[in-house]
């Protein structure tokens, strides 16, 4: 997902929790701390711990569920996360994100700017930054001479998965006290919110 997505869909649900707060003074709230700040979550639910209903106009079927408050924080947290392992690692976002598709296979300059959304020379700048760092490296490509691709080196492969295992660790570890039929109630609802969020894509 695209930062310009991933943060209109962040402005949207924040725009909706606001509407929530607005509508019920002295709900239960949560803070967190993001960028050195002190933010408020959306209210879980009114003090008599019922679901808030109807606060979103066109909406009247809305609460402000667990379940709701949760993805919105795993939201926020995807739109956040990527920027701070990229840090740790002392690469840019996009050169993050350029690795991730890398460990998919190679990938041409072209198709590189593509996913990545930036223009040709934006995505050929990453690519000298990634050779520099050696976790990447241009090749011919093996049925078209004229053509190059762009192929993850056993650098690049190490330091993402030195960032990314410990999240896969604990994901799959997660997963596994799932039952058959918890996993298909969590799987039919995050697919429907995928969904949901790709109808702002359309």
């Amino acid at each position: 997902m695209s930062n310009e997505v991933t943060q209109k869909i962040t402005k949207l649900v924040s725009d909706i929790s606001s509407k929530d707060s607005a509508g019920t003074p002295g709900a239960p709230r949560r803070t967190r701390r993001t960028a050195g700040a002190t933010v408020e979550a959306a209210p879980v639910g009114d003090p008599t711990g019922r679901p808030q209903v109807g606060l979103v106009p066109g909406v009247p079927a809305w609460r402000t569920t667990g379940t709701l408050s949760a993805l919105q924080e795993l939201v926020e947290v995807s739109e956040t996360v990527p920027a701070v392992v990229a840090r740790q690692a002392g690469l840019s976002t996009s050169e993050l994100h350029s690795l991730r598709h890398l460990m998919r296979g190679p990938i041409g300059p072209v198709d590189l700017a593509k996913v990545l959304g930036v223009t040709s020379a934006a995505s050929s700048g990453v690519v000298d930054r990634l050779v520099g760092h050696g976790h990447a490296e241009r090749r011919s490509h093996p049925e078209d001479g004229r053509r190059t691709e762009v192929v993850i080196t056993d650098s690049g492969r190490a330091e993402v998965l030195a960032r990314m295992t410990p999240m896969f660790e604990s994901l799959a570890a997660l997963d596994a006290t799932l039952s058959d039929d918890d996993r298909e109630v969590v799987e039919r609802y995050l697919r429907g919110a995928t969904a949901a969020m790709k109808s702002l894509m359309s």
